[in-house]
């Protein structure tokens, strides 16, 4: 299953990518029929026509007042779509069929157009266009990753949502030039699935970073996201493949602004209802979504009417969207899978590089050598080669990557796991205590950190950072956390227990998020308690496995602290002996 997933996710995105990529740089004539369409102010009415006199329509046969239908997708996208504004690229000689009714009588239509000026690349230049998509690169890496390393409908969501961002006024403007068949798979269904952009991010807002249907009036406001998701599809579904009929614009704008209103209200509505942890990571994923929202509307608002320059700016700030949200997710942990994505951008970079190399090589050979042995035998031995570069690669790449995105974190734990190995060398508990708390507090950037050990009949925190309550909570032997720990032999997620566990802390500061057991056989000695970052983000596994490691040293060195002052002890008894009988 995880094969197949990853099949299809890495597989839909690069076919996507290859749909998208190309007409961002590309400038095609556009096409000129004199044809325009004579809207009424009806939200929705027949396709009535004017026509320029002289023109290719009018030559044709068509006259004001005309109703045009038997329009495929394409034909519709050169005949209909300019009347509103639209631009829409054309081969030259290109035929376009249509039929139009008047009188009650259909007479079927069909002819050349003309070519006019070069349509303007949709981002403003090859530069900004490059820009967007290397952006929309790291947003399906980051996409992809989200599905194979947690799989659920929260992640499926945000794969579609990545799937929606990609750049597609090219491919609307210059999917003309295909044939009839090709712009009805390829331009309409790309359309259609960018139009309900809004839709999926409305429904990627209430659920995360939940991994199923939430709880609570965010259970509620799922269904009813989920309801007009599926209503904005519906509508754009008839926008973009109902030929019979034409919409006026302002219905999409109203549409569209309604959802973009909604996401909005649910982005705020969330943040005013977590807790402050909780909304510090959510922060710069609400920024992010807010700030897309708002530019994509007024991207499609603008885009038709005097002021489109305006729209090509909006577009081009579409980049800050998907930026501030990859950052969200990689840095402030929206999503715990930061090492997974390390671990998947190797793989997609590798992937890349085979899958690029070699095809290099092979259209080389195909296009430059004609003897065939020749260019098998050079297909040979570059994949051979490939190989044994490619098992140096990958140390590289992944060395690369945790260094870029992840540095402060590996230089703690680097740090963490050295302080570790000192601890054999402690001749005092105190020492160990400070190691304990103090070291992953500050390196961690941890709100809290403290060390509890056995005081009589309880346990007590023999040592403690980022506490400034009065009183430092003391649990008695029947805890549910000593409990726990004792039983389970292994860390503890606070929050997997009752919640007054956590409200017992709260008087001291802030809640611990983990606890960490430390044993000399069966026997509880000690417990670590950490809290979150402070920047509200959650440890992750690698940094609760060096916590865990840092602890498991740390008991071992109590042990041997005991272990010499025995030793000590035992040494000196026969001494002790042969004073008595001297």
């Amino acid at each position: 299953m995880a094969a197949l997933r990853a099949i299809f996710a890495i597989g839909v995105a690069t076919l996507w990518l290859v749909i998208v990529a190309p007409p961002v740089f590309q400038t095609l004539p556009r096409v000129e029929t004199g044809l325009h369409v004579d809207l009424n102010g009806a939200p929705v009415q027949r396709n009535i026509v004017r026509v320029d006199a002289g023109s290719p329509a009018y030559r044709a046969g068509i006259r004001t007042g005309d109703e045009l239908r038997c329009l495929s997708l394409r034909d519709y996208a050169l005949l209909i779509m300019p009347g509103l504004g639209w631009t829409s690229a054309y081969r030259a000689g290109m035929p376009i069929s249509t039929c139009t009714v008047r009188n009650g009588i259909q007479t079927p239509i069909r002819f050349v157009a003309r070519t006019g000026a070069p349509i303007p690349l949709p981002y403003g230049s090859i530069a900004l266009g490059a820009l967007r998509i290397a952006v929309l690169l790291i947003f399906l890496i980051t996409g992809i990753a989200l599905v194979l390393a947690k799989p659920s409908p929260m992640t499926w969501i945000f794969y579609a949502y990545c799937l929606s961002t990609a750049p597609s006024v090219g491919v609307q403007q210059l999917g003309t030039v295909l044939p009839s068949w090709a712009f009805a798979l390829v331009v309409a269904p790309v359309d259609f699935w960018t139009s309900i952009t809004v839709a999926f991010l409305l429904l990627f807002s209430v659920m995360v970073p939940d991994e199923r249907i939430p709880s609570g009036w965010r259970r509620t406001a799922f269904y009813c996201a989920v309801a007009v998701a599926a209503a904005d599809a519906a509508f754009v579904a008839l926008w973009v493949f109902d030929t019979a009929v034409v919409f006026n614009p302002n219905v999409y704008t109203f549409v569209d602004e309604a959802v973009t209103l909604l996401t909005v209200l649910v982005v705020v509505a969330r943040l005013f209802t977590m807790q402050r942890a909780e909304r510090a990571r959510f922060g710069w994923a609400a920024f992010a979504i807010i700030f897309g929202v708002v530019t994509n509307d007024l991207r499609d608002t603008l885009a038709i009417g005097p002021l489109r320059s305006f729209s090509i700016v909006c577009a081009d700030l579409t980049v800050v969207m998907p930026i501030c949200l990859v950052y969200a997710i990689l840095k402030r942990h929206v999503i715990d899978v930061r090492f997974v994505i390390s671990r998947t951008v190797v793989y997609a970079a590798l992937t890349t590089l085979i899958v690029g190399i070699i095809g290099l090589v092979d259209w080389s050979t195909s296009a430059y050598l004609h003897q065939v042995r020749v260019a098998m035998a050079i297909d040979a031995a570059v994949t051979i080669a490939l190989a044994f570069a490619l098992h140096r690669a990958y140390g590289w790449i992944e060395a690369g990557v945790d260094f870029v995105l992840f540095r402060r974190k590996h230089d703690a734990e680097s740090y963490l796991n050295r302080m570790a190995r000192t601890l054999l060398r402690a001749k005092n508990e105190m020492t160990i205590d400070r190691a304990l708390v103090q070291a992953p507090y500050e390196k961690l950037d941890l709100t809290m950190a403290a060390l509890f050990r056995p005081a009589g009949s309880t346990f007590a925190a023999s040592d403690s950072a980022g506490w400034s309550g009065p009183d430092t909570p003391s649990l008695d032997q029947e805890h549910e956390l000593i409990r726990f720990l004792a039983t389970e032999r292994t860390k503890l997620h606070i929050h997997d227990l009752r919640r007054h566990v956590a409200e017992e802390f709260r008087a001291s500061g802030p809640a611990p998020a983990v606890a960490i057991p430390l044993f000399q056989g069966d026997e509880l000695i000690a417990f670590a308690v950490y809290g979150i970052h402070r920047d509200g983000t959650k440890l992750d596994p690698d940094e609760i496995e060096t916590l865990e490691r840092l602890c498991d040293i740390g008991a071992q060195a109590y042990t041997a602290i005991e272990l010499a002052r025995y030793r000590s002890t035992t040494d000196a008894a026969p001494a002790l002996e042969r004073l008595q009988y001297q």
